[in-house]
């Protein structure tokens, strides 16, 4: 099966940070352009706006597309893409948040210098971006990320029942 790769606008930014992390990498542009929607035709990447400006245009060139409602909340939004697309909420976290390179598995002694002392020593499931060099880590913030997780998941529930 294909992976799902979007393209989305810089006010769709917090939705397409958490479709990266649940392993559908989204690229965010500050306007969408003539230029973006030719990169995703013929199925390269998935177009997630607000404006129905250029919706002729993605029909012309056969480019999947997603007009989000502006007056909706990020997680509702989120919400919509999953179900318009029939893509899952789990964490994958496999691709790079800031450069969407695909992470690799280290072992933390390879990035010991990388890291704070602490993270090093409690930390687990150590990965590196290949692209731009950040490491990642499971620590204290993964509960953070459950929760919402969770949160988005009850979101999906309510709104459109099993996804």
């Amino acid at each position: 099966m294909e992976e799902a790769r979007f393209l989305a606008e810089w006010h769709l930014q917090r939705v397409a940070r958490w479709l990266t992390l649940f392993g559908y990498p989204t690229e965010v542009v500050p306007k969408l352009t003539k230029g973006d929607i030719y990169r995703c035709a013929s199925g390269r990447c998935k177009i997630l706006t607000t404006s129905r400006r250029w919706e002729k245009t993605f029909k012309n060139l056969k480019v999947d597309y997603l007009i989000l409602p502006n007056t909706e909340d990020w997680i509702t939004q989120l919400c919509m893409v999953l179900r318009h697309f029939n893509l899952k909420p789990r964490l994958e976290l496999n691709y790079c948040p800031h450069c969407l390179g695909k992470l690799k598995p280290v072992s933390p002694e390879k990035v010991r210098d990388k890291v704070p002392y602490y993270s090093y020593k409690c930390g687990k499931n150590f990965t590196i971006c290949p692209d731009c060099g950040r490491v990642y880590w499971e620590g204290g913030h993964k509960r953070l990320m459950d929760k919402t997780l969770l949160r988005i998941r009850e979101r999906c529930k309510d709104l459109f029942g099993e996804l």
